[in-house]
């Protein structure tokens, strides 16, 4: 019970901080954004130590720090910053003298990758996304959001009642490849209700490409959170948010969507 109201507490109070942050916009959603990322990069940086690897964490925090910046407001500086802070990383590890140099070196840029670099691409489609033909960034990033609701909700039920066959056992016993249909039902009726009653304008083949993307692409975020928890041996990523784990647990699958969202509306 007190899990519960646990969980009702955060949500209540999170979700209008969440939507006041996305339709601000600019540095508000980039502080959102560096949260995220950040808060699950330590997270990540949690995992690692599990197998006995130490990743150099501050130097790992700048450079994602760094990316999202670049994001913002690209410069030459920035990037020559990163690559001196790379640098950095690299040299450190001789007078670190940890052991296993090359394996802190690869859990450091780890972090800075997943999910420093899916954070930043998130970060892209509210700042930039109107360059690239995003109507209206704000209620596009919304959209999303109630699609990967839609998914999880629409996969639960489904896989509740119809669940027969693993989706992938090894990784998530309880997926079943019918509820990865019902969660991708979930999202083309949430972007397809959007372009059918216009919202903001979204045209028939964007409605379609997002569905699938996050019908897809979403589970396929959870499950590879779920198995680097499985690997670490830790059942949530932390418990920063109260009844609901860790950020990569609420956010896995949003910050894997990012980047195939990205690329998106950079070919069409």
């Amino acid at each position: 019970m007190k899990e519960l109201w646990s969980r009702i507490l955060v949500a209540v109070a999170g979700i209008p901080v969440l939507i006041f942050l996305i339709w601000q916009g600019s540095w508000y959603f980039f502080f959102l954004t560096a949260v995220i990322g950040l808060a699950g990069q330590w997270e990540i940086y949690r995992m690692i130590r599990q197998k006995e690897t130490r990743a150099f964490a501050l130097p790992g925090y700048a450079l994602t720090l760094l990316l999202m910046l670049y994001v913002m407001q690209p410069s030459s500086v920035l990037a020559v910053v990163m690559l001196l802070v790379l640098q950095f990383v690299l040299l450190s590890e001789m007078f670190r003298n940890k052991a296993s140099a090359l394996l802190n070196v690869g859990a450091t840029l780890t972090g800075v990758i997943y999910p420093g670099m899916l954070a930043a691409a998130l970060l892209w489609l509210r700042i930039d996304g109107a360059e690239r033909g995003i109507a209206h960034p704000a209620a596009y990033i919304l959209t999303v959001f109630v699609a990967i609701w839609a998914n999880d909700t629409f996969a639960y039920f489904t896989g509740k009642a119809f669940g027969r066959h693993k989706l992938f056992e090894r990784v998530s016993p309880k997926k079943s490849i019918e509820g990865l249909i019902g969660g991708i039902a979930g999202t083309f009726v949430v972007f397809f209700t959007v372009h059918y009653t216009q919202w903001f304008p979204l045209g028939l083949a964007e409605a379609f490409f997002n569905s699938l993307i996050v019908g897809l692409i979403g589970p396929a975020g959870d499950l590879v959170e779920s198995w680097f928890k499985r690997d670490s041996g830790l059942k949530d990523s932390s418990q920063l948010l109260a009844g609901h784990g860790g950020i990569l647990d609420r956010f896995d699958s949003l910050l894997f969507v990012a980047p195939f969202l990205v690329a998106l509306y950079n070919l069409i």
